[in-house]
């Protein structure tokens, strides 16, 4: 919890252009793009999210948010993440450091395939019992 008040903090009171030397602008813009590109990912797994919750019917009360309430947190954890991953990023270009590995890629990958198997689940068992 901690964390995310720091980022919201540092993302309310911007000094990164105080930090270090202003890199290169295309490597500015690659992080920039990238960070962009997860915002898309999030807002996708959010709007997704919100259809299962409207549009799923499996024939019990509420467990349609059982496939709508993991993809809106998992669309929201990549919008924290990201911005996390774009001010690291951007700080260590700036102080000539190495850039690190980020964990987001991963979080996505094993999120979605939690998503996946529990919709399949839900998908078979209303099949099955219908």
């Amino acid at each position: 919890m901690k964390r995310l008040g720091d980022a919201i903090r540092r993302l309310l009171h911007d000094d990164l252009e105080r930090v270090g030397e202003e890199p290169d602008p295309r490597l500015m813009f690659a992080n920039e793009r990238t960070f962009l590109a997860w915002t898309r990912t999030g807002l996708a797994l959010i709007a997704g999210g919100l259809a299962a919750a409207q549009a799923l019917h499996f024939g019990v009360s509420n467990i349609d948010l059982l496939v709508a309430i993991p993809a809106i947190a998992l669309g929201g954890l990549i919008g924290v993440v990201s911005f996390l991953r774009w001010e690291r990023n951007e700080r260590a270009m700036r102080l000539g450091e190495p850039i690190g590995y980020s964990q987001l890629a991963r979080i996505v990958a094993i999120g979605i395939s939690a998503i996946a198997l529990i919709s399949l689940i839900l998908v078979v068992v209303h099949a099955i019992t219908k």
